[in-house]
């Protein structure tokens, strides 16, 4: 993986970072900002799901790419795997064995909607706008919008979480009073 990522920072500028790393997250934050102050710079392309999901949804972006300004243009993207599946199991498959099936396969087929630029509105907060541009992707896509993240692939639901969904629950039965009555 080594030599195609050192590969890849020849052909075109990156800005790598590790996401565990609070000071990482900053230097990351300045460099975006640097980059779009130059106009001349091409768009930086960023995946802010932060991971790759199964092509029925579109999960939690990450507020980070969102708190900078500049103009997003949004990109749906959308894989037919008709002829072969772009998505990356990867609890289930390690990266040869994905590499080798997509490479191996009669083609991967996917549908690009290059969407109106948007930009932050007064009073939007980052994780507001990224929730906007994420509803008008999943729009676009005919997607279904997550309210969480990737990390439910590989981690235990927060029992928070889990509270937080019976109690809107338990309003939707008992709030609007017709479950009830029934069973007076």
């Amino acid at each position: 993986m080594g030599i195609i990522q050192r590969s890849m920072v020849k052909a075109c500028p990156h800005i790598w970072f590790e996401r565990s790393e609070m000071k990482d997250r900053h230097l990351v934050i300045r460099r975006l900002k640097e980059h779009i102050a130059l106009k001349e710079e091409l768009p930086i392309l960023i995946f802010p799901e932060g991971t790759c999901n199964n092509n029925t949804s579109v999960m939690m972006f990450k507020k980070g790419s969102f708190e900078i300004g500049g103009t997003i243009h949004p990109v749906a993207i959308k894989y037919n795997p008709r002829f072969g599946d772009a998505f990356w199991n990867s609890s289930k498959y390690n990266i040869v064995s994905y590499l080798l099936r997509v490479m191996t396969s009669w083609a991967i087929v996917c549908d690009v909607w290059y969407m109106p630029p948007m930009t932050r509105e007064e009073g939007e907060d980052a994780v507001q706008f990224a929730n906007r541009v994420k509803s008008a992707i999943a729009v676009q896509g005919g997607l279904t919008e997550l309210p969480w993240d990737g990390g439910l692939k590989r981690a235990k639901v927060k029992d928070t979480f889990k509270e937080e969904q019976q109690k809107n629950y338990s309003k939707m039965i008992v709030g609007n009073g017709s479950l009830k009555s029934e069973l007076d």
